[in-house]
């Protein structure tokens, strides 16, 4: 898939390695585990990624009725395996009129202090706020068999406040898991009891269906706060 490496905390070109730096390097946040561009799912990529992730590697299973895995991206290089992973999954939604017919989840697991979920989220902190995963979840979902809530995140950007969506954050897998999901009509009942697997364990050689390319992995950059 073509595309070039950007930082997962800003969407920012990167530097890559040279004999000044050993690794990848972004003019805001200097050395980072660079965020890979964005590839269609098929049985081999997926296997692939499984092989090749230091975090779980979250499908639902079984997916919703007439959904499909529509792509991945993740954080690694050569000397790191995946740091974090997105997998979306898109299929119909039956909303209210005027409505988009076709709902997009993006499902992100990241090591703490990669940033991904949190810049997906529009916001500029590198893990979840002090705060933002106490009190009442909004949703409950299964992950490798474990109970995983999940916390609403409001949007800290005018960007993200326009974009019709929903994001929650909780932790699966001992590192954090991201759900951001379109339209927010959509909204967390879709979420709730779902049942994620992790395509890591052996147990899950799954026949998954996968359809073209989510243009949701292609996200527009956004401006970083200062001091983040």
């Amino acid at each position: 898939m073509g595309g070039t490496t950007r930082c997962p905390r800003c969407d920012g070109a990167v530097r890559a390695p040279s004999i000044w730096h050993s690794g990848y390097t972004c003019a805001a946040h200097g050395e980072v585990v660079p965020l890979q561009p964005p590839h269609p799912a098929d049985a081999e990529h997926l296997a692939w990624i499984a092989r090749h992730s230091d975090v779980p590697v979250w499908l639902p299973w079984p997916l919703p009725d007439g959904w499909l895995v529509t792509g991945t991206r993740c954080v690694r290089d050569d000397k790191h395996e995946a740091q974090g992973v997105v997998v979306a999954v898109s299929g119909p939604h039956h909303g209210p009129p005027g409505c988009s017919p076709v709902a997009d989840l993006l499902l992100v697991a990241e090591q703490p202090g990669t940033g991904l979920g949190a810049h997906l989220a529009g916001r500029g902190d590198l893990d979840p706020g002090d705060g933002l995963v106490t009190g009442r979840p909004a949703a409950r979902l299964h992950a490798a068999g474990a109970a995983a809530p999940l916390w609403p995140v409001p949007a800290a950007d005018d960007a993200a406040r326009a974009d019709d969506r929903t994001v929650l954050v909780g932790e699966a897998g001992g590192v954090w898991l991201w759900a951001l999901l379109w339209p927010g009509a959509a909204g967390v009942d879709l979420l709730d009891d779902l049942e994620l697997v992790d395509l890591r364990d052996p147990a899950h050689e799954l026949d998954v269906p996968c359809g073209a390319l989510s243009p949701r992995l292609r996200w527009a950059d956004r401006e970083v706060p200062a001091g983040t």
